[in-house]
């Protein structure tokens, strides 16, 4: 049994739709049968990765209350060494659209990512997603009414995957490596469920759980 832990929405992305999103993917995978997918609360995070799941799945911004004066983070220094330390000797981590988003940059969990969230354009933009650089139409592309993602990444460290382009200019998408034992993998779409159920979106996503859980 593939044991997958997935830590999912916060006050700008309703769990519930990424619940069917995630869903969606793990559905597309060959062996979906043999996948036990548990849904857990930033307070689980230190159990549930204690029991060695295959892969943590991070959908969850760090900020619990980014509206009010005092605002609250969920990524303690505790769970930061302990993310690390749970990729390093052998487990893997997904960070999935606001899973890289209002940590601090000097955190263990994102000098591990090698990137995280920047800004995205005010609501919702029409963003071409490429499967090759520079490739703004043809097979290898895509358009999705969506946030687009601009990240800060370390691209001499990683394997840059996905690209987008749309109102503000291109950004990266999606990148992937391996730290320690372990896998990482960044994936910035999608934002909203319809987004999430988009057959390339979903299909994207299967491929990166499949990279994940490879050893």
């Amino acid at each position: 049994m593939v044991k997958i832990v997935a830590l999912l929405g916060d006050y700008w992305h309703p769990e519930a739709e990424a619940r069917v999103g995630l869903e969606a993917a793990i559905d597309r995978l060959a062996n979906k049968e043999e996948v036990n997918l548990a849904f857990i609360t930033y307070e689980e995070v230190g159990r549930a990765l204690e029991a060695n799941p295959d892969l943590f799945i991070n959908g969850k911004m760090d900020e619990i209350n980014p509206r009010d004066e005092q605002v609250i983070t969920w990524l303690t220094d505790e769970l930061d060494k302990q993310l690390v330390n749970y990729v390093e000797a052998g487990g893997s981590v997904i960070a999935w659209h606001a899973g890289m988003a209002s940590y601090q940059k000097d955190s263990s969990y994102i000098k591990m990512l090698r990137g995280s969230f920047d800004y995205h354009p005010p609501g919702l933009q029409e963003v071409t997603y490429m499967l090759k650089k520079d490739e703004k139409s043809g097979p290898n592309t895509f358009v999705l009414s969506d946030e687009q993602y601009f990240v800060d990444c370390d691209q001499a460290n990683t394997e840059v995957d996905l690209w987008s382009t749309g109102v503000d200019g291109d950004s990266i998408a999606g990148w992937k490596h391996s730290y320690g034992e372990g896998k990482v993998c960044c994936f910035t779409p999608a934002h909203t469920q319809a987004g999430m159920l988009n057959e390339n979106i979903s299909t994207l996503l299967a491929e990166r759980i499949n990279w994940a859980l490879a050893k």
